[in-house]
């Protein structure tokens, strides 16, 4: 299915995870990815490289280190997948997962979405997005991996997915009393959004007011937004493309910018290899844990100040 034979700058983030600024310092530090062009002198990277960063992506989902792994060869790094059981990734798909990937092969949008109206219809958004989304979006990168279809068929998923979370988030109506979340996706450059988008879906589902800022806003920026949203938590999701030592200071650069009354939750996979975690801050490690965390706040908190 990928029969593209290079892969522009301006793609290369949403096929491989990593973006452009990361890229870059790894080529300055370990001399990989290098300096490819198409053949009329345009930046690419080659198909061969493309394989090799996803190779360096499941080791370090695995918990390797950059410098463990991103100047090894491609043999090197097969090896490494093979003996950690990463080559393949044993993802089994359900029903409804394989009826999705099938109405994409075919480019049957229409199909795609009457099948998410329907898995829409399970009794709660958050038994939707735990039960449908999540095994969807798995089952697409592992078809995605094994060849079976094209980026763009991911791209075409998410679109669908996203779309459908947008308009059931504006049918709901926060409950008075309920905390206000101001969502916000890091780093700037950071384009993953669809898992922060699953979780206010489920927060907002439960009657809280949820403001999806998105990302590409400086920190000192976020801090005046939450303010001026009045907001009671800030939650940041990471994905595993952050540089992993940056999240750690960058969350508790946050901390002291925003005052201590403001929550800060952080989640996504960029947290998977943080050891230590900031004080002042909240791990959230699945949406279900979300949920509950909003069950947690005082219910009283600013009941009068939304209604300002």
């Amino acid at each position: 299915m990928r029969t593209q034979t290079f892969v522009l700058p301006s793609d290369i983030e949403r096929e491989t995870g990593f973006g452009i600024g990361q890229l870059r310092k790894w080529r300055q530090r370990f001399g990989f990815p290098p300096a490819e062009s198409t053949a009329d002198g345009k930046p690419a990277y080659s198909r061969k490289t493309v394989d090799q960063l996803l190779l360096i992506k499941r080791l370090l989902e695995a918990g390797f280190r950059p410098g463990q792994v991103v100047d090894k060869t491609t043999r090197e790094l097969e090896k490494l997948n093979l003996a950690l059981g990463l080559s393949v990734p044993a993802v089994r798909r359900d029903k409804s997962t394989q009826a999705f990937i099938a109405q994409l092969k075919r480019t049957d949008l229409a199909g795609f979405s009457a099948l998410l109206a329907k898995e829409r219809a399970k009794p709660t958004l958050l038994d939707f997005v735990r039960n449908t989304v999540t095994p969807l979006m798995v089952g697409i990168g592992d078809a995605w991996t094994r060849d079976e279809i094209d980026i763009h068929h991911e791209h075409l998923c998410s679109s669908c997915v996203e779309r459908l979370l947008h308009a059931e988030i504006l049918k709901l109506k926060p409950k008075k009393g309920l905390p206000s979340i101001l969502l916000f996706a890091l780093a700037p450059g950071e384009h993953h959004m669809l898992g922060l988008l699953m979780i206010e879906a489920a927060l907002a589902e439960q009657g809280a007011r949820t403001i999806n800022i998105g990302s590409d806003i400086p920190l000192n920026n976020l801090k005046l937004a939450a303010i001026s949203c009045k907001a009671d938590v800030v939650a940041l999701s990471f994905s595993f493309a952050y540089p992993a030592r940056d999240v750690v200071p960058t969350l508790l650069h946050l901390r002291r910018l925003l005052p201590i009354q403001i929550q800060i939750w952080a989640g996504g996979a960029g947290l998977a290899g943080i050891r230590k975690h900031p004080k002042g801050v909240r791990i959230i490690s699945d949406i279900g844990e979300a949920v509950a965390a909003l069950k947690e706040l005082p219910v009283q908190t600013k009941l009068d100040r939304h209604e300002e």
